[in-house]
């Protein structure tokens, strides 16, 4: 029988892992990945925080959670690296964003100077 925490956690781990699904969606471009994930994920995480401070405690009085928590603990470095990702995706964005608004900036200009010798 699953344990009032061994469900929470379990309860997480389903959530985490769904989101590392929409995550890699994302990376793959069928995705967007905006502030409702983050804060979803933030969420998930900030519920599970106080479970795993109680980590060690829990796993001693009650074994069968160390399965639960070693699945969070992988899902979260899964996580962990697919944020990685999305994050270097969201630099290179915003370079390519730099870039293509400076070339606006001068044909904005170029335009602006063909209006005057007009």
């Amino acid at each position: 029988m699953q344990t009032a925490i061994s469900k929470k956690v379990g309860s997480i781990h389903t959530r985490i892992r769904a989101m590392l699904v929409d995550t890699r969606l994302a990376l793959s471009g069928e995705r967007q990945f905006g502030v409702e994930q983050v804060r979803a994920l933030s969420s998930a995480i900030q519920e599970a925080a106080p479970v795993i401070a109680r980590a060690a405690e829990s796993r001693a009085g009650e074994p069968e959670l160390a399965g639960e928590l070693e699945l969070y603990k992988a899902a979260l470095r899964e996580l962990q690296t697919a944020l990685d990702h999305i994050h270097l995706m969201l630099l290179t964005q915003r370079a390519q964003m730099e870039t293509r608004r400076g070339q606006l900036e001068a044909v904005s200009q170029w335009a602006g100077t063909l209006q005057q010798t007009r």
